[in-house]
């Protein structure tokens, strides 16, 4: 597996490109703005994509979906709990920066469990609410695309509409209790591991009591 990490968009959100050496088959996590950039990447290392996979579907996440979609004929992943935020009019808290939205219809929606394979990886969806209600982990082999649920040290925000900050502790709570260690990579800023969030980060420790 190779993942390619792309900072993307007004807030820097991480785009993550995910693929198989051997088939150049791929997944992009989180398009979330700047789709030249990212339709350049996937066209170096001559990809084909046969997923668009969002962790959530906040404005900063979904800007380039369209574009990505147009341009590489992938099916489009979305959280179930968070079909209601691809409207129009669910953006217009946003309209300043999701200028050039297009709505797209998912291809696949996303529930608790759902997996979608590509080359030789398999992409299996965890839902974690608390950010957004479809608010999702997406686990491939040893890494956490975890979106704007975990952060490094961090937590995602749970005030916009949508949001709930005693489910969020619940999601922390599943993925403190998940087994062994995984590789963190969040929606934006630096990534981790989930041995070091079990450590430092306040809110997973307030999550399972401590």
């Amino acid at each position: 597996m190779k993942i390619m990490q792309l900072c993307v968009g007004a807030v820097a959100t991480n785009c993550y490109i995910v693929y198989d050496e051997n088939s150049r088959e791929a997944a992009v996590i989180d398009p979330g703005d700047n789709a030249p950039s990212i339709l350049h990447a996937i066209a170096e290392e001559k990809l084909t994509v046969k997923y668009v996979l969002l962790t959530h579907a906040h404005f900063d996440h979904i800007l380039a979906a369209h574009e990505v979609l147009e341009k590489t004929g992938a099916k489009y992943v979305v959280p179930e709990g968070d079909l209601w935020l691809l409207k129009h009019e669910n953006m217009r808290p946003f309209r300043a920066l999701a200028r050039g939205y297009v709505e797209d219809t998912p291809d696949i929606v996303a529930t608790e469990g759902t997996q979608v394979t590509f080359g030789n990886l398999t992409a299996s969806y965890m839902n974690t609410p608390g950010h957004t209600p479809g608010s999702s982990v997406i686990q491939i082999e040893d890494c956490l695309f975890t979106g704007d649920t975990l952060f490094r040290h961090e937590c995602g925000r749970c005030d916009l509409e949508g949001g709930d900050f005693g489910q969020m502790l619940h999601s922390l709570k599943r993925l403190h209790d998940l087994e062994g260690d995984y590789k963190v990579l969040p929606g934006h800023e630096g990534l981790s591991t989930l041995s070091e969030e079990r450590v430092a980060n306040s809110y997973m420790l307030q999550a399972v009591g401590k």
